[in-house]
């Protein structure tokens, strides 16, 4: 290779490279997996709920030997919190200073906020029955140690419309009592602090930072009382901080065990590390140029993508082996420029075999589908053509191979002879497996439970359970949502959210229910208090009489009158003006903007009746039942099932693209049978061994097909050629064991997802190499003059 067009190449990488680190933005968009007719807006909303104030809390919960310590503890977390960089807000308590602003913004407000069915219950409120009732509350709470407040408020509110607003803000928290202005349980064993996090929860960086922090100032709390307390949190944050972790720690593990595997693998077969440098650089700049052309195209590249475009490589690392072993145990005088004019229709019938299987993807309605597709054909075009044109030049700078590796390559070709020496019954047991293995197929199950492809310590999640029983009973997977264009709409949507809820909790469909009806209502509805308040005709001489009668000195509730009085110029409160005070922190459960919208939140409790509820909520624009777990469990399954469908199209495909290659149904047949056959052999040992099945296996089973084909190409084309049978089936060898050891080694992973791919292209890709040879035996490929055409 000339200096000028290395450094074009070099050149030409770096730009990418670079390109690539300023523009390229891996996205997780559950949208990407939604066909384009059905991209619904639940579709979209789960989607930003995988990254808004919903996903963001956490719960910390501490115990200690009694309430005092408990809470002590706490307060001093609950201000580390409030310090730290990460954190968005803390609440641990309805201190003082809440009920400070609680007063200043309620209070002169609070006869907007006596019912939320004023027409009924606010005249049965003021009747003179229940101003007695209130008299006498009212006297038994000024002989209370907290008459002082009482008596500030009692001159102006005779009625106890500031208690009413007062007793909802506590009842927010309704499993938690305050014990020296921090949150504890119902038996005063835990103290528990309520936080929100700036950052995503998957933003693994600042989620491993706070919950270190967290765990480190703990400790030292903890060895001050003398290993008294014990700390446990809630929060979606430590799912995926430890699934992180986890899968690192067996990534590090297998990734050691791989390396020194394909570095052993090339010792033995190569004997230069140059070599292996030299067939990496296909893949790997294939890689590189479709994650340019994917960028350019897309302007982000989905997660699923990138992953499945690693593995690819493993596909395109082929092309490069069958160079270097070809042209190490060619004559002499052979050239690696006249090496690859021997194997090009090989390696480029390979290339366009696996382009086309995944063609089929290209034609589907899922986003992601195309967008693999697109990456599939950039990646593998392009690394058949760094393999043809310029690894020759890299091929050449490779020391000699051992002498060791011809030995293996000879032996290997001898199995041309010794295994068509078997009897005609053995060499058709591939067929008889095939048909032992669909008649296990009706036994597979699926799975598409996206939950089940991650393991978590049980301890972990029964930690996480118990945070959340003692916080609430509201089921945080299942929740109503409602989307509006601003505070005003979002508040008159919430308040008919919570009328419908009501209507299905007095039918039985539902248990209960939470959501910012508890702090705020809409404009409408506190206009409708104050106007059944002024329709009260001589309420102040009521409330005077009554009182008076009661035992109250008379004149006492002047400010009450003044207060009814200039009560029409008082402003309602809204969104924003709560949203801007001290209180802002009670909305973050309850209310945020997603996208251009505001959402409100509705948790729910016992929901018997789902479809009872969502016709309930029906007519209401905007607002949607949700079950995530369901409906991210739903979209797999659909990608799953579109996945295996798109196989078959593949598959098509290849047959076609090998029949106008061969013209003869025995190479076909020899070509594509053993890929064909191992799928059909993996699904039936999952089945037979009780595994379920999913979407991981059926990606892997994608990717080992398209190497399957490669197998069969390579070899058919040898076939007729035995000097080069041997060479072939040893790159082939190297090709399935580097295989193995990068991939079919992630099956000793604890991690149900890593399992899945290293089980399916471990066992795959060595069933493709076993059954290849087989199947050209069995079909006489390359005997009397049926070899492919060269």
């Amino acid at each position: 290779m000339s200096r000028r067009r290395a450094l074009a190449l070099a050149a030409a990488a770096v730009a990418m490279l670079v390109y690539c680190a300023l523009h390229l933005r891996v996205g997780t968009d559950l949208t990407h997996f939604m066909p384009d007719g059905s991209r619904s807006e639940i579709a979209v909303i789960s989607s930003r709920l995988t990254d808004s104030p919903f996903t963001r809390a956490m719960v910390l919960s501490v115990e200690g030997p009694d309430t005092q310590a408990a809470v002590a503890a706490a307060s001093q977390l609950a201000e580390l919190l409030r310090g730290h960089a990460e954190v968005a807000w803390v609440r641990s308590a309805v201190g003082e200073a809440d009920l400070e602003a609680l007063y200043a913004l309620y209070f002169p407000r609070r006869h907007y906020f006596l019912s939320d069915r004023p027409e009924r219950e606010i005249p049965a409120l003021l009747s003179e029955a229940s101003l007695r009732e209130s008299a006498s509350r009212l006297r038994q709470r000024l002989a209370s140690p907290a008459s002082s407040f009482v008596e500030r408020l009692a001159a102006a509110d005779p009625i106890g419309a500031f208690e009413r607003i007062a007793r909802r803000f506590r009842s927010e928290e309704p499993a938690l009592r305050v014990v020296h202005g921090q949150f504890v349980t119902s038996d005063g064993r835990h103290a528990i602090v309520l936080a929100g996090t700036h950052a995503s929860a998957f933003d693994s960086g600042a989620q491993t930072r706070l919950l270190d922090d967290v765990y480190a100032a703990f400790a030292a709390l903890d060895a001050e009382s003398g290993g008294a307390l014990r700390l446990e949190m809630s929060g979606a944050n430590r799912f995926a901080v430890e699934a992180e972790r986890s899968m690192k720690r067996d990534v590090y593990r297998i990734a050691a065990c791989s390396f020194m595997g394909v570095a052993l693998l090339f010792f033995v077969f190569v004997a230069s590390l140059r070599g292996f440098l030299v067939v990496s650089v296909p893949p790997l700049g294939g890689m590189l140029i479709a994650t340019t052309a994917g960028v350019a195209l897309f302007g982000n590249i989905d997660g699923l993508t990138m992953v499945f475009g690693a593995s690819l490589m493993g596909i395109a690392i082929d092309y490069s082996n069958h160079l270097l072993i070809h042209h190490g145990l060619a004559q002499p005088a052979e050239s690696p420029r006249e090496t690859v004019r021997r194997i090009r229709p090989s390696i480029t019938l390979g290339a366009l075999t696996t382009i086309a299987s995944f063609a089929g993807l290209a034609l589907t309605a899922f986003p992601a589908f195309r967008e693999m597709s697109f990456f599939a054909a950039v990646g593998v075009a392009a690394a058949l053509v760094l393999s043809l044109r310029v690894l020759p030049d890299l091929v050449a700078t490779v020391p000699p191979l051992p002498q060791r590796t011809r030995i293996v390559a000879a032996r290997l070709g001898a199995l041309l002879t010794r295994i068509g020496a078997l009897p005609r019954a053995f060499l058709l047991a591939p067929l008889a497996v095939g048909a032992l293995a669909a008649l296990a197929l009706p036994r597979l199950e699926w799975s598409d439970d996206m939950s089940q492809l991650t393991r978590f310590d049980p301890e972990f999640v029964a930690e996480d359970l118990r945070v959340r029983e003692r916080t609430s009973s509201l089921d945080n997977t299942r929740f109503v949502l409602g989307l509006a264009r601003d505070g005003t709409a979002a508040l008159a949507l919430n308040e008919a959210i919570h009328e419908r809820l009501q209507g299905a909790i007095e039918s039985g469909a539902l248990e209960g229910q939470r959501s910012l009806h508890g702090l705020l209502w809409s404009e409408a509805l506190q206009r409708r208090n104050a106007a059944v308040v002024s329709a009260q005709a001589g309420l102040e001489e009521r409330v005077e009489a009554v009182f008076t009668s009661e035992g109250f000195r008379p004149g006492a509730f002047r400010e009450f009158e003044a207060f009814l009085a200039a009560a029409p110029a008082a402003a309602p409160l809204r969104l924003e003006d709560l949203a801007q005070s001290p209180l802002r922190d009670l909305l973050a459960p309850f209310v945020f903007r997603l996208g251009d919208e505001i959402a409100v939140v509705t948790y729910l409790r016992g929901l018997r009746a789902p479809e009872a509820v969502r016709a309930a909520l029906a007519d209401l624009g905007g607002v949607h039942l949700l079950d995530q777990r369901r409906f991210v469990n739903d979209i797999y399954r659909e990608f799953r099932e579109t996945s295996l469908r798109q196989m078959l199209v593949g598959g098509a495909l290849v047959l076609l693209l090998l029949g106008l290659r061969y013209r003869a149904w025995r190479p076909v047949v020899a070509a594509f049978f053993p890929s064909a056959l191992v799928a059909l052999i993996v699904l039936a040992m999952l089945a037979l061994f009780g595994v379920q099945a999913n979407l991981l296996h059926v990606m892997s089973l994608v990717m080992v097909m398209g190497m399957g084909v490669d197998y069969g190409v390579f070899l058919v084309d040898s076939a007729g050629h035995r000097d080069t049978f041997g060479a072939t089936m040893l790159s082939l060898l190297m090709s399935c064991l580097t295989t193995a050891f990068v991939f079919g080694t992630l099956a000793f992973s604890s991690q149900p997802a890593l399992q899945a791919i290293g089980v399916t292209t471990g066992v795959g890709i060595l069933l493709s190499y076993l059954l290849a040879p087989v199947t050209l035996i069995a079909l006489e490929v390359g005997r009397g003059g049926r070899a492919a055409p060269h």
